[in-house]
């Protein structure tokens, strides 16, 4: 047996040394510039101003509010499912209390807050409508049961789209159609479909050894410069399964989008939730923008300020799909507008980010600010670019050769931060809290403890959104305050604010959308067809 109290020890000190990184902050601890941002001001009703949504809506009602608007909403689903729809929608025209909590209390009224009911002097200040028999389409449950009875997760999606498209098409068919259609779900479709769509974002494709011989040729041709003849082979371990469908919300949307109406997708579990106040105002906020109108807009943002939000997105969502196209968003006074750009580019040796050639980035930019001026019919004096990834040099040169006439410009990219920042005591960071990391290097919180609602309304600690990256001439005062005042531009529900701003959440949205697009189908213009 080996003799343990032999072995050779290593030489320990009599005091412990700290590691090298607390050593170093103790001789020279870290020191952060902060400041913090105003909470943006919302507009709404003969120039009413607040900062809260629902607060706005109750006091002064809707922006550019006109006596007597009807709100016609058609209705897609079982028949249970639209007469509960048409049940809660009864029930808000009155008032409705947020409920309890888990600990069977009250829910804390500022961060939820009573909804007052829908009536034509109250909140919206219009009138849902839900009763036209010609505007609803009753799909009986045993045609839902027998669309789910396929084992195949997109098969199960395809057929529960097409029973809901048909009917959505024969209601915008109608000469007198609503302005905006419900399809109310049922709970069997809820359990099947709901949470189909997440494992595809980490599943690796798997091609067959048709595909991969297919690519080695390419890869050769691409070193040796010579080519192959294109010859076609049918490949038996093709698979068949339905092109798209990887989620029914985003499928749906795609699908519904070529009869011109916008949706709004429920889940017939819903109207039972335990917090009505909260579903009343979310749901009734978006079908009031969806048929046209805007709740509220932001006090804040500057004339002739053309925003655009560059993002990219897959052209399938499984995992090795590195196929992605670039996605213009285009912001100003009005709602946001979406334009489908270049194929991106990537240098794995830069980055592993989707990218933008010069000529790309000059011709997207291009039609943003031609869409602009199509939509406010005048030029913009300023452009500010939210993009998703870092600046090459060469997508800087071609948006500044896209800019023309504009003179002043701000470039900013922006991602979602891992650093975490604390304050003394219980509390979070504030919201609008900003922490200059460096030259054009900022952490932005557009989550985190408002006084206004004296909560945090959220789960974990705040991530900040990061300004990774900012050309321009603007002060970084001006510039954040811009991404938080876009924050508050999100009309799918009646939230306080977003964690992020809305050319960064319209990107994300739009995407997944068009993802499901069907081929030959023209892509809507307007973000209510996304939301």
């Amino acid at each position: 047996m080996r003799n343990r109290s032999n072995r050779r020890r290593p030489h320990q000190s009599a005091v412990s040394q700290p590691p090298l990184t607390e050593e170093l902050i103790r001789r020279q601890p870290p020191v952060f510039r902060a400041f913090h941002l105003e909470e943006p001001k919302l507009v709404f009703a003969n120039g009413g101003v607040s900062v809260d949504p629902k607060a706005g809506l109750n006091d002064h009602g809707p922006y550019g509010f006109q006596p007597g608007r009807v709100i016609k909403i058609g209705l897609v689903g079982t028949g249970t499912g639209i007469q509960t729809f048409k049940d809660f929608l009864r029930r808000a025209h009155g008032r409705l209390s947020p409920g309890l909590n888990k600990r069977n209390k009250p829910l804390d009224p500022h961060t939820f807050p009573d909804f007052p009911g829908c009536a034509e002097t109250a909140t919206f200040r219009a009138n849902f409508v839900a009763d036209n028999a010609s505007h609803q389409r009753i799909i009986p449950p045993d045609f839902f049961r027998q669309a789910l009875a396929t084992p195949k997760d997109q098969e199960k999606i395809k057929q529960v789209v097409d029973l809901a498209v048909k009917q959505i098409d024969a209601i915008a068919a109608l000469e007198d159609a609503p302005d905006v259609v419900v399809l109310v779900l049922p709970p069997d479709v809820e359990d099947e479909c709901a949470s189909i769509g997440v494992p595809f974002a980490r599943q690796k494709v798997r091609l067959t050894p048709l595909q991969r011989l297919q690519n080695k040729l390419t890869k050769e041709q691409e070193v040796t410069g010579q080519s192959f003849l294109g010859l076609e082979f049918d490949d038996p371990d093709r698979d068949t399964s339905p092109s798209g469908f990887f989620n029914i919300h985003h499928a749906l949307k795609a699908h519904a989008m070529k009869s011109g109406l916008p949706t709004q997708l429920a889940w017939e579990r819903t109207f039972g939730d335990s917090n009505p106040a909260s579903i009343a105002w979310n749901l009734l906020t978006a079908l009031y923008y969806k048929a046209g109108n805007s709740p509220w807009r932001l006090q804040s943002l500057p004339d002739q300020t053309c925003f655009v939000g560059i993002s990219f997105f897959k052209e399938s969502p499984a995992g090795a799909a590195d196929m992605q196209t670039s996605l213009a968003q285009v912001f100003g006074a009005g709602e946001g507008i979406v334009i489908r750009g270049e194929k991106a580019i990537f240098d794995k040796k830069r980055d592993r980010k989707a990218h933008l050639s010069e000529a790309g980035a000059r011709s997207l930019l291009e039609r943003a600010i031609a869409q602009y001026k199509l939509q406010h019919t005048l030029a913009p004096k300023r452009v500010v670019i939210h993009k998703t990834s870092r600046y090459w040099p060469e997508e800087i040169e071609g948006f500044k050769a896209a800019l023309g006439d504009v003179y002043h410009f701000d470039f900013l990219a922006l991602e979602t931060s891992d650093v975490r920042f604390m304050r003394i005591g219980r509390r979070p960071p504030l919201r609008g809290t900003v922490v200059t990391l460096g030259e054009g290097n900022y952490l932005l919180f557009g989550n985190g403890y408002v006084p206004y609602l004296r909560a945090y309304p959220g789960k974990r600690i705040p991530r900040p959104l990061e300004i990774l990256e900012h050309h321009g001439v603007s002060p970084a005062e001006t510039v954040c305050q811009e991404v938080l005042a876009l924050t508050k531009l999100n009309w799918n529900s009646c939230s306080f604010a977003s964690s992020v701003p809305i050319t960064i959440r319209f990107a994300r949205d739009v995407g997944k959308i068009l993802t499901e697009l069907p081929k030959g189908t023209q892509a809507e213009t307007k973000y209510k067809f996304y939301m």
